[in-house]
């Protein structure tokens, strides 16, 4: 634990902390809720419609090409994240071991082709799963995401000082 009130992390961005960090923007914007939940309306629908064409008319009335587009769909849906996170781990990776300050000012991310300085202010809210911190920004969309891993802290009694820290100037903002 640092005794300047700010809390170190240092890490290489991983895949599976990108894929957790993308599920949590989906499940805590208004627009990712709203299409996950659109995405399943038509899974359900597809089933149904897929079930009672079978049940009427047998296997042989939906022809292969229709089965090829519902497959390839449900594909494309499992899919989608887990590609969005290799595009976005080929950027990280080129960006190289974060170095990250957080503290009362903001948060201050150096890596080995970039620096940025971000304002509390910027961000609206925050999760927190078992291997990440994720905060969002408070648009509908929830578009700026920053993952903070948890395996970057020094001490494990710097991840109750993160969350204090992410808490009080989250709500302040």
């Amino acid at each position: 634990m640092t005794v300047d009130g700010s809390v170190k992390l240092t890490y290489v961005v991983t895949w599976r902390e990108i894929s957790d960090g993308l599920k949590i923007q989906m499940r805590h914007s208004p627009v990712g809720r709203w299409l996950f939940r659109a995405l399943w309306v038509l899974v359900a629908l597809l089933g149904l419609l897929s079930t009672a064409n079978l049940l009427t008319r047998g296997v042989d009335a939906m022809g292969w090409a229709v089965w090829k587009l519902l497959l390839t769909l449900c594909l494309i849906f499992i899919v989608l994240r887990w590609l969005t996170a290799l595009a976005l781990l080929a950027y990280a990776r080129h960006l190289g071991e974060h170095r990250v300050t957080i503290d009362a000012d903001g948060i201050s991310t150096i890596s080995e082709r970039h620096s940025n300085q971000t304002n509390w202010r910027f961000y609206g809210r925050s999760v927190e799963s078992r291997r990440v911190f994720v905060l969002l920004t408070p648009d509908i969309w929830g578009t700026g995401v920053l993952i903070l891993p948890k395996r970057g802290l020094g001490d494990p009694q710097d991840s109750e000082q993160l969350r204090s820290l992410i808490t009080k100037h989250l709500e302040a903002a």
